[in-house]
């Protein structure tokens, strides 16, 4: 799973990529340091993983 931070707009993006699938979560830059987003996107990671194979289960339970 690759994690990147940008930041755009006033806002870091948390962003998760894992195959075709993405996940990405926004924090204003006045409320959040980079730090903060670092030690987040950490905390999440494991939640996230599990949503992305949920994901890629429902996408492979529907007919072809």
């Amino acid at each position: 799973m690759k994690i990147t931070i940008l930041g755009w707009n006033d806002k870091y993006q948390l962003r998760y990529e894992l195959d075709r699938y993405e996940q990405m979560f926004k924090f204003d830059m006045d409320n959040y340091s980079i730090d903060e987003v670092k030690s987040l996107g950490e905390e999440m990671s494991e939640g996230v993983l599990l949503r992305f194979v949920d994901m890629r289960a429902q996408l492979n339970s529907k007919p072809k």
